[in-house]
């Protein structure tokens, strides 16, 4: 199924676009106004400029192999169990990240804002400075040197503190 600008007033529910395990194989147009979309469990590729107002983006359980630029406004990606092997800039804004059963071997620089965290299941070597904000993480079955976890994040910082002064001392 396609959902284009001709029909996608029937997944419309308030501020919401639920379509939720239909069967979409591509998404043309999703309408300004949107704060919530709901696009999980399908057979999406790709999927198409987010609009500027959206908050909660669900898009797990597909075959994304890259994700759009995010808008300002997002607080919760749910991008699970797709093909990604990268992530785009995240947002100052997100609260909630779900990234876990993917492809990736590296995150973006993770936002201040940042609440949990679940990068599981990845090809992850390392990991970028976590926020203090971080009350939720889960890291586990990746190729990072050193088990990190919600109780050793202040060490995981200072370590990569350490390495970035390092690599400008070592030039």
């Amino acid at each position: 199924m396609r959902i284009t600008k001709d029909n996608i007033n029937k997944f419309i529910k308030g501020t919401s676009v639920d379509c939720i395990d239909i069967g979409i194989t591509k998404i043309d147009y999703i309408p300004e106004g949107i704060t919530h979309l709901y696009l999980g469990s399908n057979e999406l590729t790709e999927l198409p400029i987010l609009p500027d107002t959206l908050k909660h983006l669900y898009c797990h359980d597909n075959k994304l192999t890259e994700l759009p630029i995010l808008p300002d406004s997002l607080e919760h990606l749910y991008c699970h169990d797709n093909k990604l092997t990268e992530l785009p800039i995240l947002p100052d804004s997100l609260i909630h990240l779900y990234c876990h059963d993917n492809k990736l071997t590296s995150l973006p620089k993770l936002p201040e804002s940042l609440e949990r965290l679940n990068c599981s299941n990845n090809n992850l070597t390392e990991l970028p400075k976590l926020p203090d904000s971080l009350i939720s993480l889960y890291c586990y079955n990746n190729n990072l040197p050193y088990p990190i976890t919600i109780n050793n994040i202040k060490e995981h910082n200072q370590l990569i503190k350490r390495k970035n002064i390092l690599s400008k001392i070592c030039v």
